[in-house]
């Protein structure tokens, strides 16, 4: 299957969700905090957004991490993403940095609301952080954010057109 032809079976949510997250990352790459916000705050809005960017987190700390992940890994990505954020945008929160690290690793569920709602967290907040983790880790891992969005947003429209037995 072509780019353009999984672009065009995808909803139309879905595609404005992957543009969108690149808007973000190409934000966050840039220092762009005003342009970052913006789109964090219209990802915040669909909650496809979050499964979305819990997928790419997954497949990125494996690629970022072939060889599994340790404590220290995790907590190398937390400081490192924390600190190179606060130069540029210090609204997006060290404590959703480490909500979202938790919940692609199975440990805390952010595609949850009530998960997020009850660690004190807004969905932006979350949103934010998942996209300068996202930017983090491909960026270390010296890869094309873009494939693992239209990966994750393939991933979810397979599982959702999916018989169940």
């Amino acid at each position: 299957m072509s780019h353009n032809e999984s672009r065009s079976d995808r909803s139309p949510m879905a595609n404005k969700v992957a543009q969108t997250t690149g808007h973000a990352i190409r934000a966050a790459r840039a220092h762009d905090s005003e342009a970052f916000d913006a789109a964090a705050d219209l990802l915040a809005l669909h909650h496809e957004s979050r499964e979305v960017h819990a997928l790419m987190l997954r497949e990125l700390l494996e690629t970022v991490f072939p060889d599994g992940l340790t404590g220290d890994d995790v907590s190398e990505v937390l400081t490192d993403t924390s600190r190179a954020v606060a130069t540029w945008n210090p609204a997006v929160n060290p404590a959703a940095v480490a909500l979202v690290l938790t919940g692609a690793l199975g440990v805390s569920d952010t595609a949850d609301p009530h998960a997020v709602s009850s660690a004190g967290l807004v969905g932006t907040e979350t949103t934010a952080a998942a996209l300068v983790v996202i930017t983090h880790l491909a960026a270390r891992a010296e890869v094309d954010p873009t494939a693992y969005v239209n990966r994750a947003v393939e991933e979810i429209r397979r599982a959702q057109t999916m018989e169940m037995p």
